[in-house]
C-alpha cells in the first residue's frame, strides 16, 4: 500500500486528456444523472452531498479553490456554466459548490491546514464514494480519515507529511484501484448498490484517478476523484495478469481494507477462467 504519487501533469497514455484536471468523457451524462440523484435505495430520500464547514476562514479558502476550478472547468469542460450571475454576484457557498461539482464527473474535497500543522476536511462534494461515508469525515483530521488504511494512520509523521505535500507541493496525481461485482458508482455502504464479491459472475476493475492542487498561499488542497469502471473481460490478457499477480500476492490486511478478503477466491477463479480462454 503506497502513495504512489505522481507529477501532474503526466501523459499515461491518453495524449492531452492526461493534463486535464476535469476530464469529460463518452460517460459524462450517465455520471451527471447519478450525481443529481445519488441515493440507490427504493424509499430514501436523495443523500445529502455539498458540505461546508463554517469555521472562520474554511468558507473563504473554499471560494478561492472554487474560484480557480471555475476557470479551469471553463477550458476543459464542453457546456459548464458558471454559477456567478450576469452582474459577477456568487450564490452562498454550499449552493456555489454544489452547482460546480454537479457539472463535472469528478467528486471533490479540500482539505486546510493550519498554523500549527493540523488539518481538517472543510469541503466535500461525494457522490460516488467507494465503501466510505463522506458525511462522517467531513471536518475531521486528515490522520481520522486515513485512520482505516492499513500501517499508514500507525505513523503520525507519514500522515502529517503527505498532508503538507497536498497543500505546499504538487499537484500530483495518483491510481488506486479495487474490483467489484458491478459496475455501480454510488458503493456507499448504507445508500449505494454494492454486490456482493462471492459468487458473483460478472467482475469489474473499479479504479481511481485521484488529483491534488495546492492552494499554499491560503494553506488549502483541492482533492480530485474520478471512478472508473472496466469489465474484468474488456482487459487485455497482460493486464488481468497483473490483476491476478496483484490479487494473490496481497497482504490480508489490504484485501480486508479493500473489501476483497472474502471474495478473494471468487475473483482469481474468474481471472483463471479467463486466462484458460485466453491460452485455449
Amino acid at each position: 500500500m503506497q502513495a504512489g504519487l505522481r507529477k501532474f501533469p503526466e501523459d499515461f497514455g491518453n495524449g492531452a486528456a492526461d493534463g486535464y484536471i476535469f476530464q469529460r468523457d463518452l460517460e459524462f451524462e450517465t455520471y451527471i444523472a447519478a450525481k443529481g440523484n445519488p441515493a440507490r435505495a427504493q424509499g430514501r430520500a436523495p443523500r445529502e452531498r455539498a458540505w461546508v464547514t463554517d469555521a472562520p476562514g474554511d468558507p473563504e479558502i473554499v471560494r478561492e479553490v472554487l474560484a480557480w476550478s471555475d476557470a479551469r472547468a471553463k477550458e476543459e469542460v464542453a457546456g459548464y456554466a458558471s454559477a456567478a450571475t450576469e452582474d459577477g454576484e456568487q450564490p452562498d457557498i454550499v449552493t456555489a459548490w454544489d452547482h460546480f461539482a454537479l457539472q463535472v464527473q469528478e467528486d471533490l474535497a479540500v482539505l486546510r491546514m493550519h498554523g500549527d500543522g493540523t488539518h481538517r476536511l472543510i469541503a466535500a462534494h461525494v457522490c460516488f464514494p467507494s465503501g466510505w461515508r463522506p458525511e462522517r469525515l467531513v471536518g475531521a483530521s486528515f490522520d481520522e480519515i486515513h485512520r482505516p488504511v492499513p500501517d499508514f494512520a500507525d505513523d503520525s509523521r507519514a500522515s502529517a507529511s503527505m498532508a503538507r505535500s497536498m497543500v505546499e507541493r504538487g499537484p500530483y496525481v495518483r491510481f488506486v484501484w479495487t474490483v467489484s461485482a458491478d459496475d455501480a458508482l454510488d458503493h456507499h455502504p448504507e445508500d449505494g448498490v454494492r454486490a456482493p464479491l462471492e459468487g458473483a459472475s460478472r467482475l469489474w476493475l473499479r479504479v481511481e484517478r485521484q488529483l491534488t492542487v495546492p492552494f499554499a498561499k491560503v494553506g488549502g488542497s483541492l482533492f480530485v476523484i474520478r471512478t472508473f469502471r472496466y469489465p474484468v473481460e474488456s482487459l487485455t490478457a497482460s493486464q488481468r495478469a497483473d490483476l491476478t499477480d496483484a490479487v494473490r500476492a496481497m497482504p490480508e490486511t489490504i484485501a480486508a481494507y479493500k473489501g476483497l478478503a472474502a471474495g478473494r477466491a471468487t475473483i482469481l477463479d474468474h481471472l483463471d477462467h479467463l486466462a484458460a480462454l485466453d491460452s485455449a
